[in-house]
């Protein structure tokens, strides 16, 4: 069975417009009914670049405990709504202790797969990927420890698609980890069916593969209602592909979507986009 929960994130990114999204969609559309994880306030304690370090560590061991104690151990599929992108180190932290061998799917416009090390602006919801990698400094090591110590994802065990916008030092991580991602100029080039084939080929050897997925995928014009909008992207019709796709022809037991920012929505067009998004995955899995 799916259950739905969310947490309010907005320490990995800084933007207060996601602290009451996910209690607006509550208000707006009644029958989700998203159990809402608060986010942990915690005064960092030590020198880092890393931006309100504590506090992501805290909420994200509470999304990962959360998910693994009442969802996972139930054998049900959690499906997380945030809240920035640094979250998914707390949900697919608790899958992958579920699961031996769990693959990531990163449908984003960002591989946020910068370190501790690497990061320019200091924001953690740059570097979740990294973490979950266990490819961190020693200074950033509790992130990776998350639920359980040490390494949660294989490198080979990534897939990322619709990436637009990689940080040159992400680009020399993604080549040197021989992390398997396709941008969207090369959904484009190849076809959209074509890159996810590739993707789903690389992963269904897995117990496990966890979906995270970013609303910044999808083109702003389209979804306005996001933290670090990137020009381009998917089409709301190539999200329901990539959806269709992944749940049908990967072992998926969890997935999440994140970064709704209301204060940036029009019209409410992303607060709509994320209910349907939620409303078709369960039924996927009711299906």
């Amino acid at each position: 069975m799916l259950q739905i929960f969310g947490c309010p994130m907005h320490y990995g990114v800084g933007e207060k417009g996601l602290v009451d999204s996910l209690d607006y969609l509550n208000e707006q559309y009644k029958d989700l009914n998203i159990h809402l994880v608060p986010e942990v306030y915690e005064p960092d304690t030590k020198k880092s670049n890393l931006k309100s370090f504590n506090s992501v560590l805290a909420t994200c061991e509470a999304i990962a405990k959360y998910s693994y104690e009442n969802i996972l151990q139930k054998n049900d599929v959690p499906l997380f709504i945030g809240g920035d992108h640094s979250a998914a180190m707390g949900s697919v932290s608790a899958s992958a202790v579920k699961y031996n061998n769990t693959g990531l799917v990163w449908v984003d416009a960002h591989p946020d797969i910068n370190t501790d090390k690497t990061s320019v602006t200091g924001n953690i919801h740059g570097i979740p990927v990294s973490a979950l990698l266990n490819n961190v400094s020693d200074d950033a090591r509790p992130l990776a420890n998350i639920l359980k110590d040490g390494q949660k994802i294989k490198p080979e065990h990534v897939a990322m698609i619709g990436l637009r916008d990689i940080d040159p030092p992400e680009a020399e991580i993604l080549e040197e980890l021989n992390i398997k991602y396709f941008t969207y100029e090369d959904v484009k080039a190849l076809g959209l069916d074509f890159c996810l084939t590739e993707c789903i080929n690389h992963l269904s050897h897995l117990e496990n593969v966890h979906v995270s997925f970013d609303i910044d995928g999808v083109n702003p014009v389209l979804l306005p209602g996001v933290s670090v909008p990137v020009p381009d992207g998917f089409t709301i019709e190539e999200v329901y592909t990539v959806l269709n796709r992944l749940i049908r022809e990967l072992p998926v037991h969890s997935l999440d979507i994140v970064e709704f920012n209301k204060e940036y929505d029009q019209n409410e067009v992303t607060a709509e986009f994320t209910y349907q998004f939620i409303r078709h995955v369960k039924t996927l899995f009711e299906s």
